[in-house]
């Protein structure tokens, strides 16, 4: 990607789990801003266990997700999102880029969905060797539910690390940024080699609350990249910038 002096600016949002109040902050929050596109990280709607016991989606779960798009829509912004393991693997709708990729802007955005390698019985999990068997397209930003293992963005608060191995493989291959949710409650950012990671946290229980994430490409930005963290309630802002690895 090329962005010349051209700034880009992506809004994210976690993990919403149908939660509509908390949605509604977040997106007060982002039309303030001028933003590319908005990304989800999956865990959209109602879901949880009971659909892989259906083994499809109800309508209940359909008609919450669908609340969940017409609400980030509204905003006239692109919306690009994977499902998280609480939605169905294979939830249609425009923008799902779970193994594929689209253009925004002059940023190419890839997804990996789902969640692994540990099963709790949701509907969209998987193996380590599931995730480095299967292609994930060249891109400049990586959108996933999962974060990548042994970092401050999968510790629970036990001080178990829970994130993906696999995807950790791949962070450290990427040169860009990477954007995940699913560990509610380790919203922040780490920098694997040259790719600089946002856990965005979760609006939905457990350990929701109104947050966001934001990231930014730029050439005027030292290393090319910077990504921020808000907490709506606490009023707390951070930001971190990529630093360039000496040649």
């Amino acid at each position: 990607m090329s962005s010349g002096s051209k700034q880009i600016r992506l809004a994210v949002i976690g993990d919403v789990h149908a939660h509509l109040r908390y949605l509604g902050m977040v997106l007060e929050r982002i039309a303030r801003e001028r933003v590319d596109a908005i990304l989800l990280v999956g865990d959209i709607g109602a879901g949880g266990r009971r659909l892989r016991v259906l083994g499809h989606a109800d309508g209940a779960y359909l008609a919450s997700v669908e609340q969940v798009f017409s609400a980030v829509r509204a905003l006239g912004a692109p919306m690009v999102w994977v499902p998280g393991n609480h939605d169905l693997a294979d939830l249609p709708g425009e923008g799902n880029v779970d193994f594929g990729c689209t253009q925004v802007a002059g940023l190419r955005i890839a997804g990996v969905g789902g969640a692994g390698p540990d099963r709790f019985g949701f509907a969209y999990e998987w193996s380590e060797q599931d995730i480095r068997s299967r292609q994930v397209p060249a891109c400049d930003v990586l959108l996933c539910h999962s974060p990548p293992r042994d970092t401050a963005l999968d510790r629970i608060p036990r001080g178990v690390h829970v994130g993906s191995q696999a995807l950790r493989e791949l962070a450290l291959r990427h040169d860009g940024v990477y954007v995940c949710g699913h560990i509610h409650e380790a919203p922040g950012s780490v920098q694997l080699a040259r790719c600089l990671c946002l856990n965005v946290g979760g609006l939905g229980e457990p350990f929701g609350r109104p947050q966001l994430g934001f990231v930014t490409r730029s050439d005027q930005i030292p290393g090319g990249w910077q990504v921020e963290h808000e907490d709506l309630l606490s009023g707390i802002a951070r930001a971190w910038r990529r630093v360039q690895a000496s040649d």
